[in-house]
């Protein structure tokens, strides 16, 4: 069982990310392995989660918790894990309510997932810059770091979200990192057009 430790009481982040992570356990591993991965947490935790509304705000912390309780019942290691989960958050998240922020030209689009970063988180303040045709720096400055899981499911989302626009042999190197103790979240972004 998950400890219900609070390290990010006021970070926040949109429905859509525990939506997404029900979807993938239950659409890859059966609706019982959902069942199982929830027994994990704390009842305050499975309350919270028993109607998951994409609209609402839920802690990072329950988030956090979720990320792995699912790694626990999946018996995958935490990078397996934490990559599918992101990958499966951008397929599905791109495809319903920011589908229209598909753009062939990856830069725009990511310039776009900088401005609108805080339609689904309430924490943090990101910028991207361009570096050359084909790659770039999405930077994201934190006053609380977020907890290591977040950044590692948030790398294989934007890899996953630009081969959704197009890209070919899309990467993400993820350098800096604010749970490591930098002073931000650098994601260095490249692919071939």
């Amino acid at each position: 069982m998950q400890s219900s430790q609070k390290t990010h009481p006021d970070m926040r982040v949109k429905g859509g990310l525990p939506r997404a992570r029900f979807l993938f356990v239950a659409l890859n591993y059966g609706p019982d392995a959902w069942v199982r991965a929830l027994a994990r947490l704390e009842e305050e935790d499975r309350l919270s989660l028993a109607e998951i509304d994409i609209e609402k705000w839920y802690s990072l912390d329950l988030l956090d918790r979720l990320d792995h309780a699912v790694v626990e019942e999946l018996g995958q290691s935490e990078d397996e894990a934490f990559a599918a989960l992101g990958e499966f958050s951008a397929t599905t998240s791109l495809s319903g309510p920011f589908a229209s922020l598909l753009n062939t030209d990856i830069h725009s689009f990511l310039s776009q997932s900088a401005l609108i970063h805080h339609s689904y988180q309430d924490f943090g303040v990101a910028k991207y810059d361009a570096l050359s045709d084909t790659s770039g720096l999405l930077t994201i400055e934190y006053e609380t770091a977020p907890p290591a899981s977040f950044c590692a499911s948030g790398a294989s989302y934007f890899r996953r979200a630009i081969e959704l626009c197009g890209a070919r042999a899309a990467q993400v190197t993820h350098a800096r990192c604010s749970a490591r103790g930098n002073a931000v979240c650098e994601f260095y972004i490249t692919w071939q057009k």
